[in-house]
């Protein structure tokens, strides 16, 4: 209601003047409630136009702030996901190196398994 009564004076007052006895006091006070409410209306828009603007700087600079960090996040995961394939790469390459090895470990044996077999094979016919 405080918000009415300065417009409403305002308005009463300057509705008097110019034209001091000629309409009724009623249609006078009608006419300047009338005049304040679309003051206040006016106002409240000029003020919620305001609120507005100022919530949409704001939620541009938080989209800009969250955008920075998933960035800065998602460089961090690349990477995350970068050094976890160089280990998988080394990892394979030490698997295949230790396939070898075996497999030539196995042969080397086998030779010698069937050099002993053939040394025991002379050993009995002698």
């Amino acid at each position: 209601m405080r918000p009415l009564i300065i417009p409403f004076a305002i308005w009463l007052g300057l509705l008097q003047a110019p034209i001091a006895s000629a309409h009724d006091p009623a249609a006078i006070l009608g006419t300047a409630s009338a005049l304040a409410g679309l003051t206040v209306l006016v106002y409240r828009l000029g003020v919620w136009r305001a609120e507005m603007q100022h919530t949409k700087q704001n939620v541009g600079a938080e989209l800009t702030r969250f955008r920075e960090e998933s960035r800065a996040d998602f460089a961090r995961l690349e990477l995350r996901f970068t050094s976890i394939d160089e280990f998988i790469a080394q990892a394979t390459e030490q698997r295949v190196t230790s396939e070898r090895w075996q497999a030539r470990l196995d042969t080397g044996l086998l030779s010698l398994d069937r050099r002993l077999a053939r040394v025991e094979h002379h050993a009995e016919v002698a």
